[in-house]
């Protein structure tokens, strides 16, 4: 490799290349989890975080990235080091502690010394989300307590809700797994993709995470088989099975 040539640590480089936490939520997601919506940009990056507004706690993130590579691993990066923090916790992370986390040496950057100064947009980001968590907070606690009068709140806090939903997710054996993932396309998803002559089948389920799914009919040609079909099935089992799901094709699968 010659001097001049770009050089990203291993740990960049799977992150840019494996992304997790790309994606979005919309206020109806925050709403039927209870949950505070915070959604941010700053140049080619945008995040997105449902949090917990009794603990002020992220529950999750996601981001979507315009830009180029370093965007991507910089956006996959932040979401996982703030799920589980508190709003000022997260929040008082910087860009240096992202890219940080990215060496695989101490001592040597994550990225090309030129593309250090993107790692700036990382404050950016996160001083609105502390300028906007506040109206994000009252606008969730301002519909919870509009559920709780309409009688379908039950007295538990959003968290619990959702540790409750995970647990019972992680309790089922692979086969009982594909069970559930049926049933919520057979409800959600695939009365859409057949009435445009596709299906989905799935395939297996990898470490209580990974869901591999195969195209069928007109979805296995369909160019949105990769981009608007499988964020509509994605979100779909996220709102119902468990929020980490992540949907795979299985053209795709060996790459991962």
């Amino acid at each position: 490799m010659s001097v001049t040539e770009a050089k990203f640590s291993t740990k960049f480089e799977k992150a840019a290349s494996e992304p997790e936490y790309r994606g979005a939520y919309y206020q109806e997601d925050a709403t039927a989890k209870n949950m505070a919506l915070v959604q941010v940009k700053f140049k080619d990056m945008k995040l997105y975080w449902l949090v917990d507004p009794v603990e002020d706690r992220v529950y999750s993130a996601k981001f979507f990235a315009y830009g180029g590579k370093v965007s991507l691993g910089m956006g996959e990066t932040l979401c996982q080091m703030v799920k589980g923090l508190t709003i000022p916790e997260a929040c008082s992370l910087t860009g240096n502690d992202v890219e940080s986390s990215l060496r695989d040496n101490p001592d040597e950057p994550a990225v090309p010394e030129n593309k250090l100064a993107a790692f700036s947009a990382v404050d950016e980001l996160l001083k609105q989300v502390s300028e906007n968590y506040p109206e994000a907070k009252a606008l969730a606690q301002a519909t919870s307590t509009a559920k709780e009068k309409a009688g379908e709140g039950d007295g538990e806090s959003s968290m619990e809700k959702l540790s409750m939903m995970e647990q019972a997710w992680l309790a089922l054996d692979p086969e009982q797994q594909i069970q559930q993932v049926n049933l919520v396309l057979d409800e959600k998803v695939r009365p859409a993709l057949m009435a445009d002559g596709g299906n989905v089948l799935v395939q297996k389920v990898i470490d209580n995470k990974k869901i591999i799914i195969q195209y069928q009919g007109a979805c296995g040609s369909c160019g949105s088989s990769v981009g608007g079909t499988l964020a509509f099935i994605e979100q779909n089992l996220r709102n119902a099975i468990y929020n980490e799901l992540v949907v795979v094709p299985d053209t795709y699968a060996d790459m991962m």
